[in-house]
């Protein structure tokens, strides 16, 4: 997932002289690109394709270390180097195919993307016109394969930012070590690629993969292996070498198909892929290897690789939003079509007369044309930032619909004898803050009275923010059944006694999830040995999170064990102990789904994530029957509500149910809660009725 680079300057021969490339077009360089594009493009159209294919990006990243580390020795060597001329020659390959494409993928945001859309899309813009959306994605989106990732029309740009970001440092950092020290060259690069190297793989070890996937010092090493092979010594055919060239085939394509988005990655298996890229740039271009990679297909995809890499995303995210996901297989070939046919005129029309036009030869033309590009990207993003989406400008209607908004109840002061710890939080991300976008401020009393007022309380409602969104069905029922009990309102992972215990990774996942764990629910299961008043503790969790990870499988054992532990714990406290079972979760929320019929004309309804509720939860509902069977609690499902007459339902009788993709609304928690209420207060229903 990177650029291509078919420039004269620093693309090697088939030539080289005293260890250092000589610059000429070499084909088969182009030929590997084409094999490296295609991954990508594949593998986004559908992961099936080629389940390996985003290590696309790897085999770029060398090619393009290799042919920019090769210029600069050459350069160096000939007395010609000038970064003056470096930078000119790289906006102009590089900035009118960059504009373009993202003026075109903001215009069309602009007719079709809502006004929480558009907001997003304007950070990546700002972000990409100081090319940090590498840092901006690490720090926003998480995981690079994660819903949230995969609808951002302009994801791909993040590997050019890391690029970008390299050749800001590396030609003056060979100079100052060329002119000062020529030897250290090599140890030197050596040196960082190791250190780069390990910090990848202790990114990877603390299961941090987003910032080992998106950031520059976690990818340096896979562009310095490519430097440091233009700075090896001429290589020789001989009959070994045929092995080598099938060896770097094997590291390049076992990858495509072997690797999925649960394997780790990067890290160790990336080395593969880096090891099979300089294999066939170093040997790849004779025998079968050379013809494979000299064919005319394979030069003339090469030769657009960049701008089909640029525009293949947004075509199949923009593609995909306006077919509602729901794309057929004629859909998948005309996203490939249309992506190769915007690739190649892109490159016919934009980059080939930038780059070849005498006029943008001129510095002060090309830098000043560059900043007012990037001071206008910056300016349109920073507008959109400002006017929330251009929310009372274009799509008025859309973005003024009315939707439930998340239920915040009183908090709970200290009476009664209960006293909740003074020292709970609420966690946002990895910082302890006292406010949260959904629960609203928070206090030193993190805690939300449900039911009566006046009242002890009787029961706790505790969990993730699916037991936030339950809340006002638990509300509401005590209410009715004129008893008082609380919420607790910190995001909790409700497991206990397995810190010093289990898979150390699936440890470090969960407080990634999770942060604050474990001093949370230390200070709960404290508080509530020493309140006797609360009889009934009722757990709810988006329970998939933690059984069905696909990062890391090891962790369904760790969830059983802890779960266990703090049913086991609760039960010798006198506690009852419920949990409930999780919701149906949509493609779709209602917001979204409704804003996207209004703007498109269209007429959709939602459908379930993942296909059948029964199969995708299989794994949850196998972890809390198996919690019942060990009689330390009780298990009610909740789904039956939102199942009626052989359909999965996100609204009732014009009433939303959700919020969101996945937590409840207020009138979807009354109803869900309304219908299970003499299974959760067993016996308590026939004193309301009376």
């Amino acid at each position: 997932m990177s650029k291509c680079f078919s420039e004269t300057f620093c693309s090697p021969s088939l030539h080289q002289a005293g260890g250092a490339v000589h610059g000429t077009y070499f084909p088969h360089i182009d030929g590997l690109r084409t094999f490296a594009v295609l991954a990508v493009v594949l593998y986004h159209l559908q992961e099936g394709i080629c389940p390996g294919g985003y290590t696309g990006v790897d085999i770029f990243f060398v090619i393009s270390g290799y042919l920019i580390g090769g210029g600069f020795i050459r350069s160096l060597k000939e007395g010609t180097f000038s970064l003056t001329s470096f930078y000119l020659r790289r906006i102009r390959r590089i900035m009118p195919a960059y504009f373009c494409l993202i003026a075109a993928v903001l215009a069309f945001g602009c007719i079709v993307l809502d006004c929480d859309d558009l907001r997003i899309l304007g950070r990546t813009v700002r972000s990409s016109a100081l090319f940090i959306t590498n840092i901006y994605f690490s720090r926003t989106t998480g995981d690079y394969f994660s819903p949230a990732a995969e609808e951002n029309p302009l994801l791909n740009l993040w590997s050019l930012s890391v690029e970008e970001q390299f050749y800001l440092m590396i030609p003056l950092t060979l100079w100052l070590l060329w002119k000062f020290r020529e030897k250290v060259v090599k140890p030197v690069l050596w040196g960082v690629l190791g250190l780069s190297f390990f910090a990848a793989v202790c990114h990877m070890g603390h299961l941090e993969h987003n910032k080992a996937f998106y950031l520059l010092y976690c990818r340096a090493w896979e562009l310095l292996a490519g430097c440091l092979l233009a700075l090896a010594p001429a290589a020789g055919q001989n009959r070994g070498t045929g092995w080598l060239r099938t060896a770097g085939w094997a590291g390049i394509l076992l990858p495509f198909a072997c690797y999925t988005p649960s394997t780790p990655f990067p890290g160790y298996t990336a080395i593969p892929s880096i090891a099979g890229a300089a294999l066939l740039i170093r040997y790849g271009n004779h025998g079968w290897s050379g013809r494979i990679l000299r064919h005319p297909l394979s030069t003339g995809i090469g030769k657009i690789s960049y701008s089909l890499y640029l525009w293949h995303w947004p075509v199949i995210v923009y593609w995909t939003y306006v077919c509602f996901d729901e794309c057929t297989p004629w859909d998948y070939a005309g996203m490939f079509l249309l992506s190769l046919l915007l690739g190649f005129l892109s490159w016919k029309f934009v980059e080939t007369p930038f780059r070849t036009t005498v006029s943008w030869h001129l510095p002060k033309k090309t830098f000043l044309a560059t900043a007012t590009g990037c001071l206008m990207l910056g300016f349109a993003g920073e507008w959109l930032k400002w006017t929330d989406g251009a929310r009372d400008y274009w799509h008025v209607a859309a973005n003024n619909m009315e939707f439930p908004e998340y239920w915040k109840g009183p908090a709970f002061p200290p009476s009664f004898g209960i006293t909740p710890p003074d020292r709970a939080v609420v966690e946002k991300g990895n910082a302890i803050q006292h406010h949260h976008p959904e629960l609203g401020d928070v206090t030193d009393y993190p805690f939300v009275l449900l039911g009566k007022t006046g009242q002890a309380p009787s029961f706790l409602l505790m969990g993730d923010s699916h037991a936030m969104a339950s809340s006002p069905g638990f509300d509401e029922a005590a209410r009715l059944l004129q008893r008082s009990g609380l919420f607790y309102r910190a995001r909790l992972c409700p497991l206990s006694g397995i810190s010093g215990s289990g898979d150390p990774s699936s440890l470090t996942l969960l407080r990634l999830m999770y942060p604050h764990w474990e001093h949370n629910m230390k200070l709960i299961l404290d508080w509530l040995e020493n309140t006797p008043q609360i009889k009934t503790v009722f757990i709810h969790n988006r329970w998939i999170e933690l059984v069905n990870n696909q990062r890391d499988t090891r962790l369904k054992q760790l969830v059983a064990d802890g779960l266990l532990h703090t049913c086991a714990r609760l039960r010798k406290a006198g506690k009852q102990t419920v949990l409930l079972g999780p919701v149906p979760e949509w493609t779709f929320g209602p917001r979204k789904l409704m804003r996207r019929n209004a703007l498109l004309n269209s007429n959709r309804t939602d459908r379930l994530l993942g296909g059948d509720f029964n199969t995708r939860q299989r794994p949850v509902f196998a972890l809390l029957e198996y919690m019942e069977s060990t009689g330390m609690c009780r298990f009610i499902p909740l789904h039956g509500t939102f199942h009626k007459h052989g359909r999965w339902l996100a609204e009732d009788g014009g009433q939303l149910m959700y919020c969101d993709d996945n937590h409840l609304s207020p009138y979807g928690a009354r109803k869900a809660v309304g219908d299970i209420i003499g299974q959760l207060f067993p016996g308590m229903e026939r004193t309301a009725a009376n």
